[in-house]
């Protein structure tokens, strides 16, 4: 069934996913008892699940990261770090920066201290690639990436993506470190009021830019319910270009489709989808 609107008093949404729980989709986003969900915001809150349980690309990580790190108190040690409430824990801040090199290879530095050591004060620098959310990285000691005085001159992290802009890592130094970091560079506002015309085989499509700063828009289609969505007219990996907020898709024969369209960032990334509406054509 298709809603447009869903009134609930109130709603539980409990979410079994493997190791995910509701927490990790949390948003800025709060409901109460008789208030009506629109399926824009339905439509958020399932690319936070899908966010939560895909495989982490390389694209996915690129840009300017703010994290906080948190270790046991007794764990790492060195400046920079601040104990916790009731001396519990440690913690200290910093940014990542994620960089495509432009020759498929990545690279990345951190602020002092080394965001992936443990105890070094220095900055942290060296190449990366992500395979099965897992970060391997050159480990840098002294500002020394690779330092061949170490026993393990490379690293892995583990990776669990949140939302296009929440990232978690697990780092497995000296001791175990946790860190939350938060995109500073984040993809555009999604659209809203998607919406079609239909006339014989020619659908227009029209939608609110939300947005200053996309680069353009993707408009995806696919032609059955369980069918795979397709970039429209990809020129430059875009369907559209910036402020534009209509398209003309013209079918080959009578049928179905589906259209969702995505407001995109050249290097921060594309916004959450629109709602999907669905369209019939006729001869």
């Amino acid at each position: 069934m298709n809603y447009s609107t869903l009134s609930i008093a109130p709603i539980i949404l409990a979410l079994s996913l493997g190791n995910a729980y509701a927490e990790d989709y949390a948003t800025a986003h709060t409901f109460s008892s008789g208030d009506v969900i629109s399926a824009d915001m339905m439509n958020e809150l399932f690319d936070y699940i899908e966010n939560a349980n895909k495989m982490i690309s390389a694209s996915d990580l690129i840009g300017t990261w703010s994290c906080t790190r948190y270790a046991q108190t007794a764990g790492c040690g060195g400046s920079g770090w601040t104990v916790g409430t009731d001396s519990v824990y440690r913690s200290n801040s910093g940014t990542l920066v994620m960089i495509d090199d432009g020759d498929d290879t990545y690279s990345y530095t951190t602020s002092a201290p080394n965001m992936f050591s443990c105890g070094d004060p220095s900055t942290g620098l060296g190449n990366w690639v992500v395979k099965n959310n897992i970060l391997f990285n050159d480990f840098s000691s002294g500002g020394v990436k690779g330092n061949p005085s170490l026993e393990a001159q490379t690293m892995y992290v583990k990776l669990k993506k949140v939302s296009n802009s929440k990232l978690l890592m697990e780092i497995d130094d000296t001791k175990t470190v946790f860190a939350e970091c938060d995109k500073q560079a984040t993809p555009p506002t999604n659209p809203t009021a998607f919406a079609a015309t239909t006339t014989s085989l020619s659908n227009v499509l029209t939608w609110t830019d939300n947005s200053s700063d996309e680069s353009g828009f993707k408009i995806y289609k696919k032609t059955t319910v369980s069918g795979a969505w397709t970039l429209i007219d990809a020129g430059a990996g875009l369907t559209v270009s910036t402020n534009v907020v209509t398209y003309t898709d013209t079918v080959s024969a009578a049928g179905d489709s589906w259209y969702r369209v995505k407001a995109n960032h050249v290097t921060n990334g594309d916004s959450i989808g629109s709602k999907v509406i669905k369209v019939t054509n006729s001869n």
